[in-house]
């Protein structure tokens, strides 16, 4: 009877731990925030600066900048600055803003979020379910460490997202390099290793090839000049990189011309920072 008294006490411990709790009024888990959240900017614009961070001319210069990146590559990038979170996670806070606002198209989901806290000092990158391939989280980190942290801990906020804006173009249109301290080398490398690969495949082949022609490279109907092979004359044309995007919108104009967000949902993927 002991034994069965002795198993049971923590069951027993446990309930006695809940009553208590329930009697004192404290709920096991915290109650989620739900702070309210801005309204969607009408008209439409994807550099909302609500915690008044940034200069009238360096808001408009930044809207042009992600304007231009989504007529480029389709990718509705909105930089928010909050005021602050209102008790809120910045993790959460995002996520539901990002829902609210709809970034991005609906069904393609290519959305992307950069919400920045001035009073904690915080930022966050949230992205949408059709970019979580395209911009990881590791590259997103290195774009709050890199571009963003540096520049808001110099007090030059604007210059900071401004860099931060350029990272995630250069990423998304394949081109080489990424910002401060990126290997501009790498897409080359990675061309002249598939080079290199080609050459060993169509050498390995005429190899075999002479091979099979029998004794000093003669096959039926050649000539006295033996199996020689020479060098082709021409190569495989390039096909233009090895990513990014080609083409881009149409519409919109380079300052004020977004058309608003789609609907786009969040990946929950993403980064943050603090300065």
């Amino acid at each position: 009877m002991n034994h069965v008294n002795r198993r049971r006490l923590p069951v027993w411990l446990f309930a006695v731990a809940v009553a208590f709790l329930l009697a004192m009024g404290a709920p096991a888990y915290p109650a989620s925030v739900k702070t309210a959240l801005p309204a969607r900017p009408e008209p439409a614009r994807l550099m909302t600066d609500l915690a008044g961070m940034l200069g009238r001319s360096a808001v408009d210069d930044i809207e042009s900048q992600l304007v231009l990146l989504w007529r480029d590559t389709g990718v509705q990038f909105a930089v928010v600055t909050v005021p602050d979170l209102g008790g809120d996670t910045i993790d959460n806070y995002s996520v539901r803003l990002f829902e609210a606002w709809g970034i991005g198209e609906a069904g393609k989901d290519n959305g992307l979020l950069l919400l920045i806290a001035a009073e904690e000092r915080e930022m966050k990158f949230e992205t949408g379910y059709g970019l979580e391939g395209e911009l990881p989280d590791s590259f997103l980190g290195k774009v709050i460490d890199q571009a963003l942290v540096p520049k808001f801990r110099e007090g030059n906020p604007a210059a900071g997202i401004k860099a931060s804006v350029t990272m995630v173009s250069d990423r998304l249109q394949g081109r080489a390099g990424e910002g401060p301290g990126s290997d501009k080398s790498s897409d080359s490398i990675g061309e002249i290793a598939a080079v290199i690969v080609f050459l060993i495949i169509v050498m390995a082949i005429m190899a075999i090839s002479s091979r099979r022609r029998g004794p000093r490279g003669r096959g039926p109907g050649s000539g006295s000049g033996g199996g020689t092979w020479r060098t082709p004359t021409t190569w495989p044309k390039s096909t233009g990189g090895w990513g990014g995007r080609s083409g881009g919108r149409s519409g919109g104009s380079s300052s004020g011309g977004f058309g608003g967000f789609g609907g786009g949902r969040s990946g929950g993927g993403g980064a943050k920072g603090g300065w």
